[in-house]
């Protein structure tokens, strides 16, 4: 909000002005200690000619790229559990069980083996 107002040329007072509200409301918005509604957000991003989502791009942007890691990071790990011998074959055997509720069955045992091998 902060950067859009100056990039206009507007103080905090011309900007409160505007929207019917202080200045010291305007400072606090910028500061991040006052939450800003919907609505209100509307109003400001049509005082400052911009699109709603202008205030949103640096966020999708951040989260894009944290998803992206984090995507990744788990492709690794995939990746290299598929590659041990072990794994392969633990599999083949799993999905080699033609009765599914036995398949179910062999899961349990695993993480009834697992959660004791953390205790």
């Amino acid at each position: 909000m902060r950067l859009r107002r100056n990039l206009l040329d507007l103080s905090q007072d011309d900007l409160a002005r505007r929207l019917g509200l202080t200045a010291q409301l305007i400072q606090k918005y910028e500061a991040g200690e006052t939450r800003i509604s919907a609505s209100r957000l509307y109003e400001i991003a049509n005082q400052l000619a911009v699109p709603i989502t202008w205030f949103f791009d640096e966020i999708d942007v951040n989260a894009r790229a944290a998803a992206t890691q984090a995507s990744q990071e788990q492709a690794a790990d995939f990746s290299e559990l598929v590659t041990k011998r072990e794994s392969r074959q633990l599999l083949e055997l799993y999905f080699g069980i033609s009765d599914e509720r036995l398949r179910r069955k062999v899961l349990q045992m695993a993480e009834l083996l697992r959660s004791r091998d953390d205790d």
